[in-house]
């Protein structure tokens, strides 16, 4: 039982991390629930982990060790065999369960997080065009916002938040109508609008501040070559991409006039 539970759980935490690795919570839940394996091959051997087989071994080892210290030897130390041995197959469906239900569930996740295609995007925007040119008509009258979101807003001369109602800059009414219209068009993170006029729709976000990228829809207000603005708004080209070699990058795809498929990561 001992041994069920504490292979079970490292490779549980594996699965997840290799498929959600890429969210950077669960990537550091997932180093932290692995770390005593990998410290422990660590102090005797150099290259500990370029196969996970080891290091989810010797995990394994070290949660068993510990699964029927605290707790498999003190529950079992008074009861029968035949009880042990019923109670031993139930735990091994148990755990094939769990591992099963995890791994489908953990897909569905990477699924939903996954970041949409350029085709999934064109087609959105054929879709929903109406919305988003309602969306950009709205933002372009409410300049002096620049972040509309689901549950907060930001002003251009101020990001504080929460602020009295009567600082929102727009009316709660007019709020209820940028978040219906963010449901329809399917834009999960609400809206940005920079000082050039340029707006940005955020479809997909993933990480934390400080990391992660964003995908999502931009309409260009600037003209041609304006300084200090979004590349895809002052280059203009049907595609480009701007990567820095640090891990900072920005990519974009012209849709039509003045609307673009933009990604950016860092």
């Amino acid at each position: 039982m001992a041994f069920l539970l504490g292979v079970g759980f490292p490779i549980l935490a594996f699965l997840v991390l290799t498929i959600l690795g890429s969210n950077l919570l669960v990537a550091m839940l997932g180093i932290t629930l692995l770390m005593p394996g990998i410290s422990s091959l660590q102090a005797f051997l150099h290259d500990c982990c370029q196969s996970p087989l080891p290091m989810l071994a010797a995990n394994g080892l070290i949660y068993s060790a510990g699964v029927f210290v605290c707790l498999v030897w003190p529950l079992t130390l008074n009861v029968p065999r035949d009880r042990l041995q019923h109670l031993s197959r139930s735990l091994t469906w148990a755990v094939l369960g769990t591992v099963a239900t995890v791994c489908v569930g953990t897909f569905v996740l990477a699924w939903v997080w996954s970041t949409p295609s350029d085709e999934a995007m064109t087609k959105q925007f054929s879709r929903h065009r109406g919305g988003l040119e309602e969306l950009a008509a709205m933002a372009k009258e409410d300049s002096p916002m620049s972040r509309i979101a689901f549950d907060f807003t930001w002003r251009q001369d101020s990001v504080a938040w929460p602020r009295p109602e009567s600082e929102w800059g727009i009316t709660r009414d007019r709020w209820d109508q940028y978040r219906r219209l963010f449901r329809q068009v399917g834009v999960s993170e609400g809206l940005i609008q920079d000082r050039n006029g340029n707006i940005y729709f955020l479809v997909h976000t993933q990480g934390s501040v400080v990391g992660g990228s964003s995908k999502g829809f931009v309409y260009c207000r600037t003209i041609k070559g304006s300084p200090d603005t979004f590349p895809a708004c002052s280059e203009q080209h049907d595609f480009d991409r701007h990567d820095d070699g640090k891990g900072n990058g920005i990519e974009y795809r012209h849709l039509s006039q003045s609307w673009y498929i933009y990604s950016d990561w860092n």
